[in-house]
């Protein structure tokens, strides 16, 4: 006699799924920026495109970020394209700090879930200060550790998933915004 219950199958979702959702729930939360559908490539690589709005957004997008991410042997291919359809290459030259913070201002302006960029020196080094909205990430992702399965990290920490971590040697430090509590100040 056969047993009714259906059996649990257990799928973990592929690792270039889930860079995809990262990219698509991060970047892709801009009104200016479509995220096209996750596409396989010859010898089994991948690639994301994203379609976006302005020139100068493009471009500031496409020097921002990772474009080959590397996992296991496999590669997932980062491309932005104008919505006219010109491929955009980053910007190769030397950068300052305050250039970078310039152009997280112009590739994020009308992403929901950036506050703002700054530059903060230290006795050691210069970083740019990314700062994003004190918000959730969530997609369905297979995640076993999670009882709904989903995919859930703060908004900072997948965009230091998908954006350079250096340019010039300059140290990118992705940071959350504070959230305000009440007027209540717990300070004494």
């Amino acid at each position: 006699m056969t047993n009714p219950r259906k059996k649990a199958q257990i799928r973990l979702s592929p690792p270039e799924a889930t860079y995809f959702n990262e990219i698509k729930f991060s970047i892709g939360n801009d009104p200016l920026v479509r995220v096209e559908p996750l596409s396989e490539m010859p010898g089994g690589n991948f690639r994301i495109t994203l379609h976006v709005q302005g020139t100068q957004k493009a471009r500031a997008l496409a020097t921002l970020l990772v474009r080959t991410k590397q996992i296991g042997n496999l590669r997932i291919h980062v491309r932005v394209k104008t919505t006219e359809g010109n491929v955009v290459q980053p910007i190769s030259r030397a950068l300052s700090p305050r250039e970078i913070a310039n152009f997280y201002r112009v590739a994020f302006r009308t992403n929901r879930l950036f506050n703002f960029a700054v530059v903060r020196a230290s006795i050691s080094f210069t970083a740019v200060y990314p700062v994003f909205k004190a918000q959730v990430i969530q997609f369905f992702n297979d995640d076993l550790s999670d009882l709904f399965n989903n995919f859930n990290r703060v908004a900072a920490f997948v965009f230091r998933d998908v954006l350079r971590n250096t340019i010039n040697r300059t140290p990118i430090l992705f940071s959350t915004a504070r959230k305000k509590i009440g007027s209540t100040s717990y300070r004494k």
